[in-house]
């Protein structure tokens, strides 16, 4: 029986949402898992709301308020440790 790692299909949403909400206004870029999405300018502080509200319709995954930082949704990295710490995706 083969398992599938939870924190694969967050990574994957995760990646889908950012690629498909914000990366279409920066097609040259080619982002990776860890780099710093608000420090690379791909989302602003709108764009971070955006991201913790699809890790909680996405995945299910209550984020509580003191959570809501850069260490936790900086970067896909980020947000794939925090849900994952969470027990959600």
């Amino acid at each position: 029986m083969t398992t599938i790692d939870p924190a694969v299909g967050v990574r994957e949403q995760m990646r889908a949402f950012v690629r498909d909400s914000f990366l279409y206004l920066r097609p040259e870029l080619e982002l990776h898992d860890g780099d710093d999405l608000l420090a690379l300018g791909v989302i602003d502080s709108l764009g971070f709301v955006e991201l913790v509200e699809q890790v909680e319709k996405r995945l299910g995954c209550r984020v509580r308020e003191a959570d809501i930082t850069e260490e936790n949704f900086g970067s896909i990295d980020a947000m794939v440790a925090y849900v994952s710490a969470r027990g959600g995706g």
